[in-house]
């Protein structure tokens, strides 16, 4: 069951998509919509919110719940789909990037999830279906356990750059086949493909950019603070530093790789020009000597001569010989 189908069976007026609520261990159960202030005001354990913005009635549940502080509610809000990450007391706030969940895949478009987090609480909200939350979701439902708020965040940042690691691989099989093409092949449709793979690559090496810049930073500012995040926030930076290294790879090799394809149809483009030339060049006496026969004015040679197209056709391709061995010794061929 994917995220569509889960918030038609659980969403409430409230246009909550689902909540769980997890033990000290780690362990979670899903919480009825009805419930949902009650398990809010439990002291063991903490729980997730899941939230879905297109519906008005999420957005006025957020305007109106005191769980979360208005810098949070504000942020949950937000129509600014930038990147950023702040802690604001003993809350962590932040957008983040991640796929789109179509049914029950991944696609490679970019959307956004906002969140806030404090040690007994996580709201996360999207307005479009995110590929990693609904990873996690299942995770839960097939017994995974998370016994913190940061836990959870951590596999959702760590489930995103898995994908994002899965996409360079396949980025990176499509330019090894454009590769083979171009080393072997006459170009065809490459410098389509290798646009596409520039596109993709830039696109997954920005957000990755940002968003290990946005840890980096708070990293720093809360090492004494909060330094269980301040761990996950270091563990996942140096997963995105390598995954910016490779995306950036990706981006050089096939922007070398254009470059190549380019060298090589212009080089191509050039012989073909090159032979149409010649063939202008050899061409050009004969069509001179069949223009001069062909005046049909008095006195033409071989006008009263038996044979005399053959010996004109003969002088015609005579000159077109000798052109070429004139063009040959020059070392024009």
């Amino acid at each position: 069951m994917n995220e569509i189908d889960t918030a038609i069976l659980t969403a409430p007026a409230s246009g909550i998509i689902w909540a769980y609520r997890f033990a000290a261990d780690g362990s979670a159960r899903l919480v009825p919509p009805d419930t949902l202030d009650a398990a809010l005001g439990e002291d063991d354990g903490w729980v997730w919110v899941h939230l879905g913005l297109a519906d008005k009635r999420c957005r006025d549940w957020i305007s109106q719940t005191r769980s979360v502080s208005a810098i949070g509610r504000e942020l949950l809000l937000d129509a600014d789909e930038h990147l950023r990450l702040d802690m604001i007391g003993d809350e962590i706030v932040g957008i983040i990037p991640d796929l789109q969940q179509e049914l029950s895949k991944e696609v490679d478009d970019i959307v956004r999830i906002h969140f806030v987090m404090s040690p007994r609480l996580l709201i996360t909200a999207r307005r479009k279906p995110v590929h990693s939350i609904e990873a996690q979701r299942r995770a839960i439902e097939a017994g995974r356990l998370f016994p913190t708020a940061i836990s959870f965040f951590d596999a959702v940042i760590d489930h995103f750059a898995d994908t994002i690691g899965h996409l360079a691989e396949r980025t990176g099989d499509d330019l090894d086949i454009v590769e083979r093409h171009v080393l072997s092949d006459e170009p065809g449709d490459e410098r389509q493909m290798l646009g596409r793979v520039r596109i993709k690559s830039v696109r997954m090496r920005r957000h990755l950019s940002q968003l290990r810049s946005l840890f980096h930073r708070l990293e720093r500012r809360i090492e004494t603070e909060n330094k269980p995040f301040a761990v996950a926030l270091r563990s996942l930076s140096q997963k995105l530093d390598t995954l910016d290294h490779e995306t950036g790879s990706l981006y050089e090799r096939a922007r070398l790789l254009q470059d190549e394809v380019a060298a090589k149809m212009a080089a191509i483009g050039n012989r073909r020009l090159f032979v149409l030339s010649v063939l202008t060049a050899t061409l050009l006496p004969p069509t001179l000597i069949t223009g001069f026969f062909g005046m049909n004015t008095k006195d033409l040679p071989f006008q009263n001569t038996d044979g005399g197209t053959w010996y004109a056709a003969a002088i015609a391709f005579g000159a077109g010989i000798v052109t070429y061995k004139i063009l040959k010794r020059l070392q024009a061929l």
